[in-house]
């Protein structure tokens, strides 16, 4: 890494034409891949923001996990920490996040915050500060990989200076250091953030946020890469290649694997369990209703009088529905689930939760959605609905029965 481009003498014009090509970066990301930066960056802090104007600042389960999501998409993937965070029960997101926030106001210093949130399963250090710079981009930074071996390229966690032997350690500093993802790591990148901001502001004559420091960071980390795979690529000599280089290794023989048994689905445990048992969730984390399950699970009756009335009635909402939502009515399936996760996340409710009241409630609240909001989702989009959907009437409070 040039030292121009290090964080210590890095000078606001290198950081603007940094964070310009981030963004330009941005706009030829695979559909996937945008949708979830969109969500990151703006949807999220957007309905966090409104939450906190409304009183209560906090985060939604299914929030948490497409945070999650964004995050092994951009980092370091680990299959693991996806299970854990669904793991967590919806009640306990939303009331350890809201504590989380609510200390964030009393005490600008994130580590008491960091704490909270890290009571949460598969909520480390790292998480946690997604999860707080959602709620204050200004000032909290995200722990990625990239800022902390930017911010640390000359110096380490204690802020000793590292002595430089060769070129190799002047240009690549930090890089390929190991990280831990301590509380303590994480309180030495706020520090070195909070210094680098105010340094950057004060010569934009405008306010650098945290946000802004993690994309330039992440941005410098790929242009070092490119430029160091360049050289590699310049330098490579021609070495004369034998027969025995070009053959392949012998393929090892694989040993047949048993399949594993497969897991009973989610309503199968709660009924195995009985009226008793322990409660069961379902892959999203929500607590299944036992009695509903049972009564689901018996013999069909014939539709009758009943039915027809209930039919009724639902095509009666869902005319309501779409003048709420301003939509025609014979609008296909996606969309309206797409309304139902709209309403429920401006309300602060789980997706099963909402039904005609509360689309009643949004309504006089004064939401409104965006024009062209649901046109064309993308296909991490319509995955997402298609899970909040799947077995929704199932859970516990459910208003789509």
């Amino acid at each position: 890494m040039h030292t121009k481009r290090a964080p210590d003498t890095i000078s606001y014009d290198d950081f603007k034409t940094y964070r310009t090509c981030y963004e330009l970066e941005k706009k030829n990301l695979p559909e996937k891949l945008e949708g979830l930066q969109e969500l990151r960056y703006t949807d999220v802090p957007e309905v966090v923001a409104q939450r906190k104007k409304d009183g209560e600042a906090f985060l939604e389960k299914t929030e948490v996990q497409s945070l999650v999501e964004w995050k092994l998409k951009f980092g370091t993937y680990r299959p693991s920490l996806a299970k854990l965070v669904a793991s967590n029960p919806v009640e306990d997101v939303r009331k350890t996040t809201a504590s989380a926030f609510s200390l964030m106001s009393e005490d600008p210093n994130p580590s008491t915050a960091i704490s909270t949130l890290s009571k949460l399963k598969g909520i480390g250090p790292a998480t946690a500060s997604l999860l707080l710079s959602c709620y204050h981009p200004v000032t909290i930074p995200f722990f990625s990989d990239e800022l902390f071996r930017w911010l640390h390229w000359q110096t380490d966690v204690d802020g000793d200076t590292k002595k430089r032997k060769s070129k190799e350690i002047q240009d690549n500093g930090n890089a390929n250091r190991k990280i831990h993802y301590t509380a303590k790591e994480y309180a030495s990148i706020f520090e070195k953030t909070t210094t680098l901001r105010a340094r950057l502001s004060k010569e934009a004559g405008e306010p650098i946020t945290a946000v802004d420091i993690e994309k330039v960071a992440y941005q410098i980390s790929k242009s070092a890469q490119e430029e160091k795979s360049t050289s590699a690529l310049d330098n490579e000599p021609d070495p004369a290649v034998d027969s025995k280089t070009l053959c392949p290794p012998s393929p090892k023989r694989r040993k047949k694997k048993t399949p594993e048994p497969k897991e009973p689905m989610p309503s199968t445990k709660c009924l195995q369990k009985g009226p008793r048992g322990s409660p069961t969730y379902d892959e999203l984390g929500y607590e299944l209703d036992y009695d509903y399950i049972l009564k689901c699970s018996g013999r069909p009756r014939r539709p009758g009088k009943r039915a027809e009335e209930k039919m009724d009635q639902k095509m009666k909402d869902g005319a309501r529905k779409a003048e709420i939502m301003g939509r025609p009515y014979d609008v296909r399936v996606q969309e309206g689930a797409a309304w139902d996760d709209r309403v429920a996340r401006d309300l602060g409710k789980a997706f099963h939760e909402v039904g005609m009241e509360e689309y009643e409630e949004w309504a006089k609240k004064g939401f409104k959605i965006k024009k062209g909001e649901f046109e064309d989702p993308s296909e991490e989009e319509k995955e997402r609905l298609m899970k909040l959907q799947s077995g929704c009437a199932l859970r516990k409070g459910s208003k789509h029965r």
